[in-house]
């Protein structure tokens, strides 16, 4: 790489970094913390707690939450909006966050950035162990300023978790055990949209140990949530995830926001607006099926063992997050290890992950340089839709390389 061009990416890396800082600072400032930013910890830290206090078997309850969510929404004011985010994630998750309900919620909040910051950074510098120190911080830098990261840190989200599940899946399955990489994948679980297309894949390319172990993680932490909430609670739960309607309605357009999501799914719906809905909702669908089919053929025939290892994972996931059902920007942190991993190695095409992290991330700050001299109007959750889309189309150029890569061999 030439001086100027690294001069120019450690410049855009530095503003960048500058320019979030100051984004969720002056966004606690003026919209408030827990009614926008870290709304997602809301919801976990009112779990956990009504799990310590009142027991695993009523976090899904969605009245018994509602007082609690409030009362958080109220550290920005006593008028503070609040839009009940329900607890979807399997019980067992929420024993990590039980330590932090003994904190008051805006240290446990800065605790938990502050876990989200150095613990991206602790997973993602052994991938980069070979590089001289100014590469590695390069593309240190590059992970903690994608738009992913960003907005993980911004909602105060727990795709830190899947991405050590990522991370300690590729590590072991590398060293050869892969009882043990299966296992760690199984931690995918607290998003089970994530396994989707992972469980068939494993298949298709017959590593059967692997899934031996992720079968195994899978059941570990299905009965431990068993135990901690019991049937009844577990059998709301489910409820839950079929659809977020009882007894709460218009909950989905409110919370979950699908338009922003970076899959076909979110395409559908804007389309939907535009043409027919069937024809909209064809199109959707059929490019999900397409993603899938090619994600699982190159599953099927690409692999070649361990040098496909992180090419296999990351063609994977990159369908996954255009195919799936559910898919905000914050759950491409799950890239994050193979695409470091890959580019250490010089193995992934040219500037790719230089423009996978810097062109989605200056989406908020280009969209308010054009509110502020009016070309554009203010329309709400337009930076987080772009990023969106741009990290879509990412995400489907990646499963197509992954794809055409049959008799390829990464370089050394």
């Amino acid at each position: 790489m030439s001086r100027t061009r690294s001069d120019t990416i450690a410049l855009l890396l530095f503003a960048l970094a500058v320019l979030e800082a100051l984004y969720l600072i002056g966004a606690v400032r003026f919209v408030g913390l827990f009614p926008a930013v870290g709304a997602d910890f809301r919801a976990l830290y009112a779990a956990a707690r009504i799990a310590r206090e009142d027991g695993f078997a009523f976090v899904f309850d969605l009245e018994r939450p509602v007082p609690v969510q409030q009362a958080l929404c109220r550290v920005a004011g006593p008028e503070a909006p609040c839009v009940l985010i329900p607890m979807v994630f399997l019980p067992v998750f929420l024993l990590p966050i039980l330590p932090l309900t003994f904190l008051g919620p805006v240290p446990a909040f800065a605790l938990w950035s502050a876990m989200n910051v150095f613990g991206t950074l602790a997973l993602l510098r052994p991938w980069l162990s070979d590089l001289p120190a100014p590469l590695r911080n390069r593309y240190l830098a590059m992970a903690l300023v994608a738009f992913p990261t960003f907005a993980n840190l911004l909602w105060g989200q727990s795709n830190l978790w899947l991405m050590l599940c990522v991370s300690l899946f590729l590590r072991e399955w590398e060293q050869e055990r892969s009882f043990w990489a299966g296992l760690w994948a199984g931690g995918l679980l607290l998003k089970p949209q994530t396994m989707v297309l992972l469980v068939p894949a494993l298949a298709l390319a017959r590593q059967w140990r692997v899934l031996a172990g992720l079968g195994a993680g899978v059941a570990i932490l299905v009965t431990a949530s068993f135990l901690l909430a019991g049937p009844a609670g577990m059998a709301t739960w489910a409820r839950i995830l079929m659809g977020f309607s009882p007894p709460i309605p218009n909950l989905v357009p409110g919370v979950v926001g699908a338009e922003t999501m970076m899959n076909w799914r979110s395409l559908g719906l804007l389309l939907a607006k535009m043409i027919p809905p069937v024809l909209a909702w064809a199109l959707a669908g059929g490019g999900m099926a397409l993603t899938t089919g090619v994600a699982l053929w190159a599953a099927w025939a690409n692999f070649r063992g361990p040098a496909d290892r992180e090419r296999f994972t990351l063609g994977v996931l990159a369908a996954t997050c255009a195919a799936t059902w559910h898919a905000h920007s914050h759950t491409a942190m799950v890239l994050l290890p193979p695409l470091l991993s890959m580019e250490a190695r010089k193995a992934l095409p040219a500037h790719a992950l230089a423009l996978w992290s810097l062109l989605p991330a200056w989406v908020p700050f280009v969209n308010i340089a054009l509110l502020a001299i009016h070309l554009i109007p203010s329309i709400a959750g337009l930076d987080a839709l772009v990023a969106g889309k741009i990290l879509f189309g990412f995400h489907l150029y990646f499963t197509a390389w992954a794809a055409l890569q049959t008799g390829h061999q990464d370089a050394p």
